[in-house]
């Protein structure tokens, strides 16, 4: 069925024309977005107040413009798993023709969110667009190394790749990035010179650092990350190992919002994929770090008004360097439920903490964990070599480099767990206590 959707998709020549359209909205004025994106809303606004029950008041009917927006409640995750029967249409019933989303509950709770096809050919619209901006055509080559169950784990024959030949799109699986298989996807990757490959920032890192180790570059002009927190020391490392610009996105299965990195490395929000705001721990909005909140404009299947995310990240002003008119944030800073602390309660950077583990070899992966307050729990899957040294090292960086006060655990593990959706938790809050303050 999902590959069904997708070359219905592929070969819908609606996607192509969007595409297009997209384009020459951004080479457009800069009053055309907005004014495009407003009707979009507004329309938006309109479906939630005819089939969503939350909304079925006859004040939201007569709110359902732009400028209202703000009077709309906002809504969360939880609301959704709590109280279906308000917000999906049809008391949850899904159409034949529905499309499905699925959040990879990451924090332990998955989500399951109804799509038209319309929108999931915006969606793949959105995603063409951003290739464009690095000089990607159709039928130019591209890799993919996500989490698509390309060959089972347990599989120890190959080929451990699948190659799309309508898409010229070559397919590896993310889940044989180890010995003895690694080896033949990187030969393999290598032969086929994509312009460009889509990836989880976990799994270019994953590669890259085998890469690293056996001292070899694939050269691949760009590399786009997404649907996982890209981090410093991963960025660094895969543009050293493919040779290659690292272009990310910030994106979810509930599709709100969409933020594409240029090639001068800005965010930009696409004010035609959803509305953005931030607001802070009130629900007002802020110019300080908040929350991400977005609306639909295009699923009108099951409009989300007023979502808030648990993803963090505040509006940077002034214009970018590439010329585009789009509004722009700083990075995500991370997941509410990401956030880890210091021993006197102050949250932890994750880009702080990645200074515990520089200059340390022998780590195959890692994991840091706050189990309680005060108390992390560094998990390591060791190479051999891994030894007395390289934790006392592990120690003293954290001491000197984060906080003398934390109490820490390494624990050596066969394996990190990823979510089925095969991503990836480098940090990641166990602590009850936080849990319970997580935001409604």
């Amino acid at each position: 069925m999902i590959g069904m959707l997708r070359a219905m998709v592929r070969d819908n020549p609606l996607m192509a024309s969007r595409a297009e359209l997209l384009r020459e909205i951004e080479a457009s004025p800069p009053a055309v977005a907005p004014d495009f994106s407003e009707r979009l809303l507004c329309r938006s606004l309109a479906a939630a107040a005819a089939n969503i029950p939350a909304y079925r008041d006859a004040w939201f009917a007569s709110a359902a413009t732009a400028g209202l927006l703000a009077e709309f409640p906002l809504i969360s995750k939880k609301q959704l798993l709590e109280a279906p029967e308000r917000y999906y249409p049809r008391l949850g019933l899904k159409k034949l023709v529905t499309s499905i989303g699925k959040t990879s509950g990451t924090t332990g709770t998955p989500l399951t969110i109804f799509r038209s096809l319309d929108s999931v050919i915006w969606e793949y619209a959105f995603v063409h667009r951003h290739w464009a901006w690095s000089g990607l055509r159709r039928g130019m080559p591209r890799a993919t190394l996500r989490g698509d169950l390309v060959a089972s784990a347990d599989q120890t024959e190959g080929p451990f790749w699948h190659f799309n030949v309508w898409e010229n799109q070559l397919l590896l699986s993310s889940r044989h990035l180890r010995t003895p298989f690694v080896e033949r996807i990187v030969e393999k990757l290598s032969s086929f010179h994509p312009y460009l490959m889509q990836a989880y920032p976990s799994t270019a890192y994953e590669l890259a650092k085998y890469l690293q180790t056996v001292g070899r570059v694939v050269p691949i002009p760009f590399v786009y990350t997404g649907s996982e927190m890209l981090y410093s020391h991963q960025r660094a490392l895969i543009e050293e190992a493919f040779a290659c610009k690292v272009m990310d996105f910030y994106g979810m299965a509930e599709r709100v919002a969409f933020a594409a990195q240029c090639e001068h490395g800005s965010y930009h929000v696409h004010p035609a994929y959803g509305r953005v705001e931030i607001v802070d721990d009130e629900g007002k909005p802020t110019d300080t770090e908040g929350f991400i909140v977005g609306t639909t404009v295009h699923n009108l299947t099951m409009p989300l008004v007023r979502y808030q995310l648990s993803d963090r990240s505040r509006w940077k002003r002034g214009e970018c360097a590439c010329g585009r008119h789009f509004p722009m944030i700083e990075p995500i800073s991370g997941k509410f439920e990401d956030v880890i602390h210091g021993s006197e309660g102050n949250a932890i950077s994750p880009s702080i903490v990645t200074f515990a583990f520089k200059g340390l070899k022998f780590i195959e992966r890692s994991q840091v964990a706050e189990v309680a307050p005060g108390r992390w729990q560094i998990r390591i899957v060791p190479q051999p070599g891994f030894g007395v040294q390289e934790r006392d090292q592990l120690f003293g960086n954290v001491r000197t480099l984060i906080d003398p006060g934390l109490e820490i655990e390494i624990v050596e593990c066969a394996e990190i767990p990823r979510t089925n959706a095969y991503k990836y938790r480098w940090i990641v809050n166990e602590s009850a206590q936080h849990a319970l303050a997580q935001p409604s």
